[in-house]
């Protein structure tokens, strides 16, 4: 068990940093291809800087064996992926890792969707008012329940009294 413990604890730090740096590499794609660089733009290109680094920086703690706080801060990482939505102008869609969603849209009609995607981000004022879509990452709730797995793991390692 504890190979397998020790596996899975890796598994989510690798993934939690590769998310982190190709969603670092999206944001600045997106950066290079602005069309006007404004302070909003700069300022929303740093945020989603920063969530990216976020996800870095939690698979870092668990790589660097402060599990606890890694675990912790990556089920908020991914608690800021489960939702993402657009409507009346406004939108948000924060996807660090993957993204297998489902939702619904009521843009035009009143449909299911389904939607896969690596990370990717989006954040949009005032455009596209039209839209009327909400998704739910079913990826990102898969890993909180996978965390909170981890941190029964070790709470029970704990309860016997085997310290990792």
């Amino acid at each position: 068990m504890n190979k397998e413990f020790n596996q899975e604890l890796k598994l989510l730090a690798y993934y939690q940093i590769a998310g982190g740096f190709i969603g670092i590499a999206m944001v600045l794609r997106a950066f290079a291809r602005a069309d006007q660089v404004t302070n909003l733009v700069v300022i929303l290109l740093a945020f989603f800087l920063g969530l990216y680094g976020f996800s870095i920086y939690c698979g870092q703690l668990i790589r660097e064996k402060k599990i606890r706080e890694g675990l912790r801060l990556s089920i908020i990482n991914q608690a800021l992926q489960v939702i993402s939505f657009a409507m009346l102008g406004y939108a948000y869609l924060y996807v660090s890792g993957i993204s297998l969603s489902v939702g619904i849209d009521l843009s035009q009609d009143f449909s299911f969707t389904t939607y896969f995607q690596l990370s990717n981000f989006q954040f949009n004022i005032n455009s596209d008012k039209e839209l009327a879509i909400c998704r739910i990452n079913l990826a990102a709730l898969y890993l909180i329940y996978f965390v909170q797995r981890l941190e029964s793991k070790i709470d029970k390692r704990e309860l016997y009294g085997r310290i990792l």
